[in-house]
């Protein structure tokens, strides 16, 4: 049974959920607070005074646990389903793998 998998999609559909309960303004500020804004890490002095935390590179990892709508969120959890499971059983919990292929995702957007 592919435990970490579901684990992920669970946390993944618990944050999607959440974004839906909030209102714009807070999924805005959720997505610059939690989400991959190149500028934060590019041009720190612009960071400062916007209000991002100094030297957090947090949100590396938790812009993959962010989701823009119901087709970003059933597409990238049924891939995650119909993959993960096979990663599992052939290189472990996926958990690593997952995170480690979100970041390699933001070095190659930028």
């Amino acid at each position: 049974m592919p435990v970490v998998t579901r684990a992920l999609i669970l946390i993944n559909v618990v944050v999607f959920f959440f974004e839906l309960s909030l209102s714009r303004e807070s999924i805005i500020q959720l997505f610059y607070l939690f989400g991959v804004v190149p500028a934060r890490f590019t041009d720190p002095e612009w960071a400062a005074s916007i209000g991002f935390p100094i030297g957090s590179y947090w949100s590396l990892l938790t812009h993959q646990f962010l989701h823009g709508g119901w087709l970003h969120i059933v597409a990238n959890m049924w891939t995650l389903w119909i993959f993960g499971d096979n990663v599992e059983d052939r290189m472990g919990p996926p958990a690593v793998y997952h995170l480690l292929s979100g970041l390699r995702g933001v070095s190659s957007s930028n």
